[in-house]
Parts: structure tokens; sequence; C-alpha cells
């Protein structure tokens, strides 16, 4: 039986950008050695779990597998599968990809639509947003990959894919209905790969990695390696609170070892 399952964050958590976080790359290493059942599970949609898995072996040195990723992206084709809607892109290619992989049909114009999914690019264009927008006034579902306003990167805040869900919604009075973290699509696509024993969740966004363990018996542990500091006050306290990753994966080590001895 495996020591248990650690779903956790990246941007802010196992790197801010192009940097990487000092010791989180130890920390997954020492957890995978310990038999811990590792998922990356992001709200960033702009890539393909193998391009994220590359990503996080070039930032941080750690092998990520690609089948431990989950993405916003496979939360909203995870939502969609049942349906297979034709569906309009307005956002990155992680998008496509995991539409794609769930046999959803990917158009390029919003005549051919019957949803809209949108996530973060950071290719805006007017022409392509106002595509998205008459997709959704001709009738189209509207999806949300996520919410994040924001995302952090080694230079500050970025606008996250929730900035332009916003654009989508104030030019259409259409609410999306969101994918990702913390949203039961996500919670629900997670479910699928956990294995027996205690489910923890590592993440520096209360608001959106911590509740993903709403209405469970997952442990929350929040960081403040990324956009949440130790001032700001949080409104269901977490079970844990550490500067960095590292600090996470030595309480679990630990916590491991006490259990065994006892």
């Amino acid at each position: 039986m495996s020591p248990g399952n650690l779903i956790c964050d990246l941007d802010g958590v196992v790197y801010l950008g192009s940097r990487p976080i000092p010791g989180s790359a130890r920390a997954l290493t020492d957890l995978t050695a310990a038999g811990w059942n590792i998922l990356m599970c992001t709200n960033n949609s702009t890539r393909s779990p193998t391009e994220v898995a590359e990503r996080i072996h070039d930032v941080t040195g750690y092998r990520a597998r690609p089948e431990s990723i989950l993405t916003s992206a496979q939360a909203a084709a995870f939502m969609l599968a049942p349906t297979k809607p034709r569906c309009f892109v307005l956002g990155g290619e992680g998008i496509v990809d995991a539409l794609t992989a769930a046999d959803i049909p990917v158009v390029g114009s919003a005549g051919d639509a019957e949803a809209v999914v949108v996530g973060l690019t950071t290719d805006l264009t007017y022409s392509w947003l106002r595509e998205a927008v008459t997709a959704v006034f001709n009738g189209a579902r509207l999806i949300a990959t996520n919410l994040d306003s924001t995302y952090p990167t080694e230079t500050g805040l970025w606008p996250g894919g929730g900035a332009i869900v916003a654009a989508v919604e104030t030019a259409t009075g259409v609410k999306a209905e969101p994918a990702g973290k913390p949203w039961p699509p996500m919670r629900e696509l997670v479910a699928k790969y956990l294995v027996p024993g205690p489910v923890w969740i590592a993440g520096d966004r209360p608001d959106t990695d911590l509740a993903l363990a709403e209405g469970t018996d997952w442990k929350t542990a929040l960081v403040l390696s990324g956009v949440t500091s130790a001032s700001v006050k949080v409104e269901t306290a977490p079970d844990l609170v550490a500067p960095d990753l590292a600090t996470v994966g030595r309480f679990l080590l630990e916590r491991g070892n006490e259990e065994e001895r006892l």
C-alpha cells in the first residue's frame, strides 16, 4: 500500500516561471522514493501532460511521469466527454490536445461551435476574442478551464486564464462553467488517480488549490512560495502552513515514519 497521495500544484509551488523553487525537486524525489503517489495538478492549460513533464524536468531536474499530470484542460475535456460538443478554443494548444485526446471535435469558427473552451494564452488577439464571443452569442456553451485571475512568475504576477474568461463573460453576459481547481470536474478527475492511503494537497492558492479538498477528507498544505503570503487571512485554515514544498515533503516523510513506528 502506498504511504499516501500528494496532489501538488506547479506554478508557485514547484517553480516560478523558469526558476525552480529551492528544495522542490528533492522533496518530490524523496516522496516518490518513499512510495507516495504524486499527482501534479495544475490550472495552467497551455501545455499537454507530456510537455508539462518535460518542463518540470527542464526547470527542476525532477522526472515527472506524464500520466501523473492533470491539467485544467484535461478537466474541461473530462467535463465535456459525455456529450462531445464541437468546441471552439480560446486558449493554448494544451486545450486542443486534451479535447482531441478525448475524441472531442475542435472547430475553427464560431458558426460551427457548440461550446467555447477558454483558457490561458499569451497570444490573445481581438479577432480571436471576438470569434469566441460570437459563438457564445450564437448559443454555444461557455467553458472555462479555470478562473485564476493571475499566475505567478519569476517577475511577478501575470494575467491568468480567468482574466480572459472575464472578457468573454463581460461581453456576453454569460457566466462560464469552470472545470479546473477547485471545481467538481477537476476533483472527480483527480479522484480517479488516487491510490489507497491519505490524501494531501500542496498549493499556494487557498481559493483554488486547497479548496479542491472541499467535501472530502483530504488534508491541505498551504505553501508560501507563490501568490499567498503569511499575512493573508485564509477563510478555512489549512492543516499545514509551510514556506515551501521542501518543508511539506519533510513533514510528510516524518509523519509516515512516526506512523510506521506505532
